[in-house]
């Protein structure tokens, strides 16, 4: 599924000329809608008929706006048929699959391919820090797992 991720963030980035999630929203016809979701969620991915929502909180700043944004996108393009929420309180369907999904297609779509370039010698620790990333990311950009 890798593979898969990989190519359609390529093309993705390829046709529509960005990497910016909200922009490839506006091309994909996923609409994007801001709210005070708490404390304790980012934001989600709505899937009705012919509609593909993402909501992302208010609350969180711009770059995690950002991170959230693209993970969900990764929900809309890959899992929008799930009801994930059914699956989690309903059945013994391991949700953890499409949650790493999701976390690699963000992080194909948000970090740069030639990152590690720019840290020859670094550990992912202080490239992390750095770039103010999460080292998940950076390691699920890499295939560092």
């Amino acid at each position: 599924m890798n593979r898969i991720i990989e190519k359609k963030v390529l093309y993705l980035k390829n046709k529509y000329k960005t990497n910016n999630p909200f922009e490839l929203c506006d091309y994909l016809n996923v609409k994007v809608i801001f709210g005070d979701l708490g404390s304790n969620i980012n934001g989600f991915f709505q899937y009705a008929p012919r509609n593909k929502i993402i909501h992302i909180n208010s609350r969180l700043d711009s770059k995690s706006q950002l991170l959230t944004c693209a993970h969900e996108l990764g929900h809309a393009i890959f899992h929008y048929k799930l009801n994930v929420l059914f699956l989690e309180r309903n059945t013994f369907f391991y949700q953890n699959k499409f949650e790493s999904e999701a976390d690699k297609f963000a992080a194909e779509l948000l970090i740069d391919d030639n990152l590690l370039n720019n840290y020859e010698g670094f550990c992912i620790e202080t490239i992390a820090d750095c770039e103010g990333i999460n080292r998940k990311y950076i390691n699920l950009k890499f295939n560092l797992l």
